[in-house]
């Protein structure tokens, strides 16, 4: 059972390190910023929030503005009443609170990443309401330190990184982190130093969990592998502004469907941040959030030596090399058709949004029956453009009543901003709106 933990005068680490992080984020937001704090009634939110409201004071920065939302997820029986122990909390010092409820049928499988998305969502919508210029969430060292582990374990591949120091929720409100660089002991030691309990939940202690298993193996030893996870961070985000550099200079789109590279320019300027682009555009183009595998993209860059015509698929993807070029589009298996009916919008094949607004339900379908002449698919080889336009969504377009926006899947629900520049010089390229840079700071974070 959940119970909120008495405050332990025992703690003997000092809470510097959390007020220092408090107060740079606070002292960096601009004029008259909204900032919505997520809090659960744990100790690492909770402290964000009591710091948060602290750092603004002694800033004399009464222009920044505090709310708080808690997420009720209808998960557990005490979901409830940890939401009305943070209102409480909350409506003690005067900031303004609101329980969002995760409502409807939860899936009975990958309920965790459901619940996550479920999460951000309703944050992200409600910001959006209420005016907040941004989210702030309260992870901690202890959660750089697992996330990074975690992704280690998973996966060799280069670009794995922690969490960022901000990232966009769909493509609505940027989420930021102030605490990523403090310890959770640091939080608690700040809570109970000012007398104030927090809600402790029992799951945390569950080996069922990976996260939990984690923890238990760093034991506390969080230093090392947060400052390996920042390095990492870094190194991802050098990568890709690499990787926008190259396309700018050696990358074209046809038609918001199809990819064209240099493979010289690939060959000599390859290395990772080749592997990036490669990384992204493959996602893009075959409508998934992630990219394919790292063998995969050693494989698509080996294609330079096979010659003119050699071809492989991958990522739902094909990729075929004529002459020095490489040429990635949508291969013609696995595009299903799509009903959407009037009033409504839904995404085609992970790539494009639809929005139906006539008085009927319309089918939306790879292929040509439309009619169109596809004009943007007439530079690429003849073979191509045939590919091309049989996996395009074909669309009747009735004076605007069906209207469709290019979607880059593996930035349309998080993009972290280590990727803002390569996802921003995607977007341009593949027509799709750009995404809003993080304007709560007074200066580039």
């Amino acid at each position: 059972m959940l119970t909120a933990v008495s405050a332990n005068p025992d703690y003997s680490f000092s809470d510097g390190r959390a007020v220092e992080a408090a107060a740079a984020f606070v002292n960096r937001l601009k004029a008259d910023c909204h900032v919505l704090v997520a809090v659960s009634g744990g100790s690492d939110s909770l402290g964000l929030l009591v710091l948060l409201s602290e750092a603004r004071h002694r800033a004399h920065r009464s222009d920044i503005r505090l709310s708080a939302a808690t997420v009720d997820h209808g998960l557990r029986a005490q979901s409830a009443g940890e939401a009305a122990f943070v209102a409480r909390f909350c409506a003690d010092r005067g900031i303004c609170h609101e329980t969002l409820v995760w409502r409807g049928a939860k899936p009975s499988t990958g309920l965790m990443a459901a619940a996550r998305d479920a999460r951000y969502d309703l944050l992200s919508r409600h910001a959006v309401a209420v005016g907040a210029d941004v989210i702030s969430v309260g992870h901690t060292l202890d959660d750089q330190a697992e996330t990074f582990e975690m992704r280690k374990a998973r996966s060799s591949h280069p670009a794995i990184s922690g969490m960022a120091a901000q990232t966009l929720l769909f493509g609505r409100v940027w989420l930021a982190r102030p605490l990523l660089g403090v310890s959770r002991q640091a939080i608690r030691g700040a809570l109970s130093a000012r007398g104030i309990g927090w809600i402790d939940d029992p799951s945390n202690d569950n080996v069922r969990y990976e996260r939990v298993r984690i923890r238990r193996a760093l034991d506390g030893a969080v230093s090392g592998p947060g400052s390996a996870a920042h390095a990492a961070g870094s190194e991802r985000a050098r990568r890709a502004a690499a990787a926008a550099a190259l396309f700018q200079a050696f990358g074209r789109i046809h038609g918001q469907t199809v990819a064209e590279l240099d493979l010289d320019a690939l060959d000599a300027q390859g290395g990772e941040g080749a592997r990036a682009l490669l990384n992204a555009l493959v996602a893009i183009i075959g409508g998934e959030t992630h990219g394919p595998g790292q063998a995969a993209l050693d494989d698509m860059l080996r294609l330079r030596s096979a010659g003119h015509g050699a071809r492989m698929t991958a990522g739902r993807c094909l990729f075929e090399v004529s002459r020095n070029r490489l040429f990635i589009l949508r291969e013609r298996r696995g595009v299903s058709a799509l009903d959407i009916p009037p009033g409504a919008s839904d995404v085609f094949d992970g790539r494009f949004e639809v929005e139906n607004r006539s008085d009927r339900t319309v089918t939306i379908e790879a292929g040509n029956a439309c009619g169109c002449d596809h004009a943007e698919f007439q530079a690429l080889p003849r073979r191509l453009a045939r590919v091309a336009v049989a996996t395009a969504p074909s669309i009747e377009r009735e004076a605007g009543r069906i209207v469709t926006g290019r979607v880059l899947s593996p930035y349309r629900r998080y993009l972290p901003g280590f990727d803002l520049v390569l996802a921003n010089r995607l977007a341009a390229a593949f027509g799709a709106k750009c995404y809003p840079e993080p304007s709560y700071f007074l200066t580039e974070y």
